[in-house]
């Protein structure tokens, strides 16, 4: 009876240590559980954070389609000291001397434009004549003299429909500034008209700029949306070369020369 007793004591005892080594267990895995929850959790807040830091250094433009096709783009290699020269522009705050002119090149039609876009100007229109689209270009480097001729023209068609000379001022410049402001001194700029339409914005031509012109790093340089920061009228019909890299960065960010050019300076 006493060795009965003693058996059952021990058995207790035995059970008692499997509870404990049982619910040791369990806590531990309990411990496990949680910290890889913690780190899961603090992993994905982690990548949440780096996600929505760069969406803010490289914002997404609101409503701009189509994208490019990186197959079809055309990247000019430019020296350190020219690739500045690409995205420099010329306005109120950045004013052209008289007596600068850029290295240019001349047109099949007369045309002189900035050296640095001639190869690119060249591809994209035979990329462009492919798909069918006949491009011209009407307008390209411009002298002081000639700039100087256009604005005072444009302002006394203004004064003539019967403006105050300041008006008639204020309104030109939104559409041709003078020479100084004048982003034609540059070469940079082209006016660009399709071959069997005189309403631009409703051609094939168009259609195919917007969506292919940054490939070969042209960029509309005046558009409505954009008039408060640039202070210039939109203009379907006019572009801005400056380059494919950066063609194609301020189309993902939505963002006109001048925005873009801070953007670099900040950088």
């Amino acid at each position: 009876m006493a060795k009965q007793i003693k058996r059952s004591k021990v058995n207790r005892s035995y059970d008692g240590l499997d509870r404990e080594e049982k619910t040791a267990g369990l806590m531990a895995l309990r411990v496990f559980v949680v910290m890889v929850i913690i780190v899961f959790i603090v992993g994905t807040a982690a990548l949440f954070a780096y996600n929505f830091q760069k969406a803010a250094e490289n914002p997404p433009a609101e409503g701009v389609e189509p994208q490019s096709d990186s197959d079809d783009a055309y990247y000019q290699i430019y020296d350190t000291d020219v690739s500045g020269e690409l995205i420099a522009y010329v306005g109120e705050f950045y004013p052209v001397s008289e007596n600068v002119e850029p290295k240019l090149s001349e047109l099949e039609n007369g045309v002189r434009v900035n050296s640095l876009m001639t190869e690119s100007l060249k591809r994209m229109f035979a990329a462009a004549a492919k798909d069918g689209v006949r491009l011209e270009v009407l307008r390209g480097y411009m002298t002081h003299a000639e700039c100087e001729a256009q604005f005072r023209e444009l302002t006394l068609s203004f004064e003539d429909a019967g403006e105050t000379a300041a008006s008639a001022q204020k309104k030109a410049a939104a559409i041709f500034p003078p020479a100084k402001r004048n982003e034609y001194r540059s070469g940079m700029l082209v006016k660009l008209s399709d071959m069997e339409s005189d309403s631009f914005e409703v051609t094939q031509a168009y259609k195919w700029l917007y969506k292919n012109g940054v490939n070969y790093g042209f960029i509309n340089r005046y558009t409505d949306d954009k008039k408060d920061i640039t202070g210039m009228n939109g203009d379907l019909t006019v572009y801005r070369f400056v380059g494919t890299e950066n063609a194609r960065k301020m189309r993902s960010f939505g963002m006109c020369l001048e925005e873009y050019y801070d953007y670099c300076q900040a950088r």
